[in-house]
């Protein structure tokens, strides 16, 4: 009990000896500097600091907050805890849980001057159009109904008549020479004519390009029941919105070809096998073996021999040129909808539309140059009317899709026998909720990445409780997160990307919680070396090891013999220790984790550690969590709601595990040091590992030690040029790949990639749609020629907000914002739209202006015809010019009959009433008003690229602002029409992809400038030194441009995804950064220096200014001789001078930096990596992107900030006070002094008595 009171006192008298700036009295024999000494006026390095210094490390505060903390460590903790708790439950129990089963949602750009939002106006007046006409059927229909009952049974027949006209074929042609009669005299007739179709092939030509052969096809009664399903349309098309898609290859790699008669023998019995399996015996189905057989009049598809596949071969190569001139697919798609060919009807060509299903459908692009095909794919339809099972759950649906991919596709191999195999897949469309299922499995990975962060945490710090308390905090950030979420800001949408955050929180969390535990173990090795260097006994918890004890003997006996030589220095002024820099390394070397972990320390002296870890690791936390957190949150700027939310939430989760950090962390530091590191001590728990590990854990202490004390430091000095210059190259060339060449572009393609390039539904959406003319020709449709609506009337509001998608309308109920200015029955407002499609007709810009116009005309006859009923050969009337009523009463007569013929209209008021207009008419659903107007027409532009779509809106962009300016221009100040029509906007639907890339574009830039600069203030007012910053900033971007440089080179493009992570670069490159940069500004780099030949330049200037005479007798002998006239330097000279008295300074900074965050970084590094290690195996292209990304941000973050950042701060680092901003000074309110206060000046006089006594 003695002991330990006497152990105690030591302690604490230690501790009253022992400041900020500790240096050891016995190295030394320099008076340390008070706290209360220190005056109020001195120079503070920055606002930032002076926040810090101010709430956490002034002494006063700092001191309290310590004291609080110690004393109170398991109320702090306990009460976070539960506080985080409370409000994870409170968000959990009051708000719906996420619904990831539509990712889609937040996925494209909203807000204002988005065109996606154009996009929802106009589906918004769609709608109501749509709900007027259907009104309009509704009455019209109530006005016939008695007529219809009177002729039902008439009708009926009729109807029925109709519908076998639409499913059955026409009857057959007796002969030949029936249809050579008819070719006679229908030679110049119109083969197939379509309602959209301008132009036409005469039955003549189709003859010519089948070469004047003819070839009937004739098929037994077995092949038309097999064709003629129960229930279903006629099996001569097929209906994309239900169905399964299954895609064959060889299994031979050196014979892809899959028309030879094995393969297809294989892929028949494959397909009576999927028939089974899906039990779709009653729907159509296709398939090539099948497709062959009928072309060939076999009912059986095994009965196929090699004759058959080159009658097969022969017949589509027979309609090659007609395929060609794109009549066969016209034909084919239109079969139901316009009347089939009637000369040609029976040809092999048209027949059952057999030719067009194989050539679009079942054979890839390479067949007709080729003859051959390496992909084909199966058609199996689902049932129109759902089929329920034994249990009354319905059949063919999404998750039945899923349950058979999973049981029967999902890596089984018993489809591939050999000769071929399954090669994609596509289920009713459930790819992209197959991802959302595949969200909940990959979730394992993050417990994944919290046992490998268990595990290295127990292998840095050898403790498993802080491992946990690690994740623990992440749990509970997340949850405080998730509660300001949904429960402070409301919000509806969370997207499945959000839970990512998990991953990056854990490497960040690991980050800070590292920094705090090293700096506590820096601030216990202080105590521990002092007190060696006094000569103090040290308590430690439990018994010492027998290794332990040799260690402790060591390190006294070494502390003794520097001693002993340093008062040989001070007798003897002539002599020069030999080995200063080895007692340096020795005192970084003696950090045995063993012996600081298990001395004993009181509270008293716990209060001094905490304030050393406010001190040293608050201002790193506080700007790498900052700054991280404002890096994601400049993703607000961006317009996609998925990029707006996840930088919102992920800012969120790391603001609230700063504040753990500065709380619940530092809480758990007291808790783990008074209890768990004496509990673990006695009981032994790391002395009861095996032998082996022991040694390993040692060996890895000092490897580490070593490595980051003496070793890096060594190479960092040495090598600094080389490594200088070897990562500024790097750099460079980075910079170059981003932004030069190949630079980072925008996706070719609309596709978003879910799962991996190898998974089945990936393989159909980027290979095999590229592969089949069906999907290639309809995207090209797409693209070219799209159609474009402008839109007058209705404000391009979209009333929506982004983060709520799934509430129907605004505050005030309303679903569109019109434009109350335009008035459509002004006479002068119609001249001007007739003007402006007469103009748009002229463009080159636009084509099929002529139909729309076409229809404007017919609106204009109309007009003329309900106000003048009689006027049949009025001259005066031009029919090629639209007719603009007189007055604006006539208008308004003339609109409303207009708008009742529309309604009593069967044409306009049927179901296919939409099909053909291009004009659009919104009247107001109350009063009948014209409300808006629409004009549709065609873009003469191919949208395939991004630069083809953004050059062709900047004209056109261009165009619309030149119209209304020069109609502004000729109508002078007094002009209305302008007022009217300025509020008109266009869009269209191929704007979507491009709007959306346009917002990638932007936000990506617009958001990395902001962090940037962001990153910049927070570095320069929290280190108060412009180099410091500048050299951070320029390490942050080659960083930057090093990783996104490598991912495209590895052929990345800049996609949603591919935004969040360049922005999320920002903050995560800062962290080692600014963890470096802080220690080298707080480094303690006068420590075990011995000072004591040394006279300081201030107690010089004192006693001189002063005028003692002894003093000024004594300083002289101190001092150079002043009488001596120096030899005048050039100007590099004296630079090189200055620069190398500044290099000890630097490199003792550089060291000490190392040592107190070295380790602590490279840990960091390491877990971030890990956890971006556990998302690579990912089955999501997102994950395992994701964690790609953190790998590679992490190895080369970590590359830069030891081997570039250091060696830049060894080359030409601030040294003293150079560079530093005196924010204290600029602020300061009163006059600042020119002489050293009392207090300073009553040091100074002590230190001068000091040397004056050596």
């Amino acid at each position: 009990m003695s002991t330990n009171t006497t152990t105690t006192n030591q302690h604490e008298h230690i501790n009253s000896d022992t400041d900020d700036d500790r240096v050891y009295n016995a190295l030394d024999y320099v008076p340390q500097k008070q706290p209360h000494h220190r005056h109020r006026t001195t120079t503070i390095s920055s606002i930032a600091s002076s926040i810090v210094t101010n709430l956490v490390t002034r002494p006063c505060w700092c001191r309290r907050y310590s004291t609080f903390v110690v004393k109170y460590s398991w109320c702090f903790l306990l009460l976070g805890s539960s506080i985080c708790i409370a409000l994870g439950l409170a968000a959990v129990l009051l708000r719906d849980l996420p619904d990831f089963n539509d990712p889609t949602k937040g996925f494209i750009p909203r807000g204002k001057q988005t065109l996606t939002s154009r996009l929802f106006v106009l589906e918004k007046i769609k709608n109501e159009l749509d709900r007027q006409m259907a009104a309009a059927r509704l009455t019209s229909k109530s006005n016939i109904l008695s007529v219809t009952q009177q002729n039902i049974s008439s009708n009926q027949f009729d109807n029925d008549d109709e519908e076998e006209d639409d499913d059955s074929d026409y009857d057959k042609p007796s002969s030949i020479a029936t249809f050579l009669e008819d070719y006679k005299i229908y030679q110049n007739d119109c083969a197939f004519k379509s309602s959209s179709q301008t132009k036409c092939l005469s039955n003549k030509q189709v003859s010519r390009l089948l070469k004047n052969r003819r070839d009937f096809m004739k098929i037994s009664k077995t092949i038309e029941k097999q064709l003629n399903k129960p229930n279903e349309h006629m099996c001569t098309s097929i209906d994309l919105n239900r169905h399964y898609e299954v895609y064959f290859e060889s299994s031979v790699e050196s014979s892809r070809n899959l028309l030879t008669l094995e393969n297809l023998l294989s892929l028949c019995k494959k397909q009576k096998e999927l028939v089974n399996l899906f039990e779709l015996h009653s729907t159509c189905h296709y398939t090539l073996p099948e497709m062959i057989a009928y072309f060939s009049n076999k009912t059986d598809c095994q009965e196929l021999t090699q004759n058959d596949i080159k009658r097969f071969i022969n017949r589509m190569q027979r309609c090659h040129a007609l395929y060609d001139t794109g009549l066969i697919r016209t034909a084919g798609l239109k079969r139901y909808r316009e009347k089939p060919l009637e000369l040609f009807q029976y040809d092999s060509c048209f027949f059952n539309n057999f030719t067009f299903l194989t050539l679009e459908y079942l054979v890839d692009k390479t067949f007709l140059s080729t003859n051959e095909t390496r992909f084909t794919a199966m058609w199996f339809l689902k049932p129109t009317k759902p089929i329920k099972t034994e249990n009354g759950t319905d059949t063919h649906t999404s998750e039945t899709a899923y349950d058979l991919f999973i049981q029967h596709f999902y890596k089984n191999p018993k489809f591939d026998d050999g000769l071929t195999r399954i090669s994609a897949l596509n289920f009713l469309d459930i790819r992209i909720p197959a991802a959302m299922k595949q969200i909940r499995v990959d979730m394992f990975f993050v417990i994944l990445a919290i046992s490998l962060i268990v595990a290295v945490t127990v292998i840095y710090l050898r403790s498993i409780t802080v491992a946990l308390m690690t994740n623990i905090c992440v749990i509970l950030s997340f949850a405080c997160a998730y509660f300001a979420y949904k429960i402070i800001l409301g919000i509806e949408l969370f997207p499945y990307i959000n839970l990512m955050s998990s991953f990056i929180l854990i490497g960040i969390s690991c980050d800070n919680v590292f920094v705090i535990f090293d700096a506590w173990y820096s601030e216990k090795l202080d105590i521990y070396n002092e007190a060696r260097l006094k000569n103090r006994q040290v308590e430690f918890y439990g018994k010492l090891t027998d290794k332990q004890e040799k260690q402790y003997r060591r390190d006294r006996e070494f502390t003794a013999s520097v001693i002993r030589q340093r008062l040989i220095a001070r007798d003897d002024p002539n002599h020069h220790p030999s080995n200063e820099g080895g007692e340096e390394e020795h005192f970084d070397l003696i950090k045995n984790t063993d012996l600081v972990r298990i001395m004993k320390v009181n509270d008293e002296q716990m209060i001094q550690m905490m304030e050393g870890v406010l001190r040293h690791a608050a201002a790193s936390v506080f700007v790498t969590s900052f700054t991280t957190s404002a890096a994601f949150f400049t993703n607000m700027i961006s317009r996609i709601a998925y990029v707006q939310l996840f930088g919102l939430f992920m800012g969120l989760c790391i603001l609230f595990n700063f504040l753990m950090n500065i709380t619940m962390i530092v809480s758990f530091v007291i808790i783990y040091e008074k209890f768990c590191e004496p509990l673990s001590n006695r009981l032994g728990i790391f002395n009861h590992f095996p032998e082996l590990f022991d040694k390993i854990m040692l060996t890895l202490t000092r490897l580490s030690h070593a490595i980051f004390t003496v070793y890096i430091p060594r190479l960092i000095i040495k090598l600094r040029y080389i490594l200088i210059i070897i990562f500024f190259i790097l750099g460079v060339i980075g910079l170059v790949v981003v932004f030069h060449h190949p630079k980072l572009s925008p996706p070719k393609s609309r596709r978003y990639q879910f799962f991996q390039l190898s998974h089945p539904f990936e393989r159909f959406e980027y290979q095999m749609r590229d592969e089949f003319l069906s999907y290639i020709n309809e995207d090209k449709d797409n693209v070219t020629n799209p159609l474009l609506i402008f839109v007058f009337g209705v404000e391009d509001t979209d009333l929506v907000h982004p983060f709520y998608p799934d509430r129907k309308s605004s505050i005030t109920n309303e679903t569109m914002i019109y434009n109350n200015k335009i008035d459509f029955y002004e006479p002068e407002t119609l001249r001007w739209f007739d003007s402006f499609l007469k103009d748009l007709n002229r463009s080159e810009l636009f084509v099929n202006v002529e139909q729309t116009y076409s229809q404007w005309l017919t609106i204009g006859h109309l007009l003329h015809g309900f106000l003048n009923p009689n006027s049949r050969g009025d001259s005066s009337y031009n029919e090629n010019e639209f007719f603009i009523p007189a007055t604006r009463n006539d208008t308004v007569l003339a609109m409303n009959r207009l708008f009742k013929f529309f309604s009593a209209s069967n044409q306009v008021s049927g179901d296919r009433a939409n099909d053909d207009f291009r004009l659009g008419f919104l009247p107001d659903g109350k009063t009948h008003d014209l409300r808006a107007l629409l004009f549709l027409v065609n873009m003469n532009v191919t949208f395939d690229a991004y630069s083809v779509q953004d050059a062709y809106y900047g004209k056109l962009h261009h165009y619309f602002d030149q119209r209304l300016e020069q109609l502004k221009l000729s109508e002078g100040p007094d002009g209305h029409v302008y007022e009217q029509v300025k509020h008109g906007w266009f869009v269209s639907p191929q704007f979507l992809f491009y709007d959306l890339m346009r917002e990638v574009i932007r936000g990506t830039y617009t958001s990395l400038i902001f962090s940037m600069l962001f990153a910049f203030v927070v570095l320069l007012l929290t280190s108060g030194n412009i180099v410091i910053t500048l050299y951070a900033i320029l390490t942050i971007i080659f960083i930057i441009a090093d990783t996104v440089g490598i991912f495209v080179l590895y052929g990345w493009e800049l996609s949603i995804l591919e935004t969040i992570i360049i922005i999320m670069s920002v903050g995560l490159s800062v962290d080692f950064t600014v963890h470096y940069g802080v220690a080298y500004i707080k480094a303690d780099w006068k420590r075990n220096q011995a000072h004591i030949r040394r006279t300081s330049i201030a107690l010089k200037s004192l006693h001189l200014d002063n005028g003692n005479a002894t003093d000024q007798s004594l300083l002289e002998q101190v001092s150079p001789n002043q009488n001596q006239v120096p030899k005048k330097k050039s100007l590099f000279a004296r630079i090189q001078a200055w620069h190398a008295r500044g290099n000890l300074q630097r490199f003792r900074r550089i060291k000490n930096s190392l040592i107190r965050v070295g380790s602590a970084v490279f840990i960091a590094s390491l877990t971030s990596f890990l956890a971006g290690l556990s998302m690579a195996p990912s089955k999501l292209t997102s994950f395992s992107q994701m964690g790609f990304f953190l790998m590679l941000i992490m190895f080369v973050s970590w590359l830069y900030a030891t081997w570039f950042f250091l060696p830049l701060l060894s080359f030409l680092g601030p040294i003293d006070k150079f560079g530093d901003i005196p924010f204290g000074k600029l602020f300061r309110c009163g006059k600042i002094s020119s002489t050293p206060n009392n207090n300073e000046q009553h040091q100074l006089h002590e230190n001068l008595n000091q040397e004056q006594a050596i």
